[in-house]
């Protein structure tokens, strides 16, 4: 049998950047990650180390003795290309292509060229494309922005229980929490350690599960802090849809299926999908079929002109075993 065409697909994130091979059937052959390689926020050097972790695990799954791909997707907000030499010396790959995080999510969950994807884990985006192939992104302004990401409600949360603790806001159960997590007993020791970690953004945003968690034990502070995120949300993916001229349509929005999403029965999801139906009824929220890495690695078949036939999606979930 001569040998499958291979293509390489990459979700960049603000925490970790994974990779998978695929062959022209379909079939995921080797899937790896590495740390963040993201350049907006971390430098160059890191994000090399990043991406070759990604590749050289991903071959390793593969077995394969050299890599030779077809055409290289990156998802990723920032232009990938300081990263694009280690890329082509790695994979022998000319045709490296750059590609919006919001549309492998997209093509990755809904396994269509038009709809609306949500990311929302360190950060948040809405991402969509519409029929005559129009695109539009709403949110996506990093740490000062990012509503209802991971990040925000991380912040919101632990702003609350600084108010909190001085007297400014309502009593709620995040002061015991970060307390408990922080090994101190007065709020203010806690500010240097959460501000001096070595990565503030990622560890910071690992702090939204102390606003989750509470919530779902009741506390009324983090409740209204979850409704307001995915308000937040809610509105961004429908200002998206407004954009693209598709608010009156039927249109799907692929959430992801992170932890941040899925924890506490899909309370945040549930949340999420209720605020956006008050703005667009026929709009739908989804679990997606597929990550967004898988998402890149479909465009980069499409890109060697293979299309995503039922067979071809058959071999894909097959392959990582859905």
């Amino acid at each position: 049998m001569p040998e499958q065409k291979l293509v390489m697909g990459f979700d960049v994130g603000g925490t970790k950047t994974a990779c998978v091979i695929m062959d022209e059937t379909g079939r995921v052959v080797g899937r790896g990650t590495g740390g963040s390689g993201n350049t907006n926020f971390i430098p160059l050097a890191i994000a090399n180390k990043s991406f070759t972790d990604a590749i050289r695990s991903a071959a390793r799954q593969a077995r394969l003795k050299s890599i030779n791909i077809e055409c290289v997707v990156v998802g990723t907000e920032p232009d990938p290309a300081p990263v694009a030499p280690l890329i082509r010396k790695l994979t022998g790959c000319a045709r490296i292509l750059h590609r919006k995080e919001g549309e492998c999510s997209m093509v990755g969950g809904l396994v269509e060229k038009v709809g609306l994807s949500l990311i929302c884990g360190t950060g948040s985006v809405g991402w969509g494309r519409n029929a005559r192939g129009a695109t539009s992104m709403t949110s996506c302004w990093g740490p000062i922005g990012d509503e209802g990401s991971a990040y925000d409600m991380a912040r919101r949360g632990v702003n609350a229980a600084f108010w909190a603790w001085d007297g400014r806001g309502r009593p709620t159960i995040i002061v015991t929490r970060l307390l408990k997590m922080f090994g101190k007993k007065d709020m203010r020791d806690i500010c240097t350690p959460l501000y001096t970690s070595p990565n503030l953004r990622k560890d910071f945003a690992s702090l939204a599960k102390l606003v989750t968690e509470s919530a779902a034990a009741g506390d009324k502070v983090a409740c209204q802090i979850m409704k307001d995120c995915a308000d937040q949300i809610a509105w961004f993916l429908a200002t998206c849809a407004n954009n693209l001229k598709m608010g009156k349509d039927a249109y799907r929005v692929a959430a992801p299926a992170n932890a941040f999403m899925t924890s506490n029965k899909e309370m945040y999801f549930k949340m999420i999908r209720k605020a956006l139906k008050a703005h667009h009824p026929k709009a739908q929220l989804v679990m997606p079929r597929f990550e967004p890495v898988v998402g890149a690695a479909l465009i980069a078949l499409d890109e060697i002109g293979v299309k995503w036939t039922p067979a071809v999606i058959a071999n894909v979930e097959k392959s990582i075993g859905c």
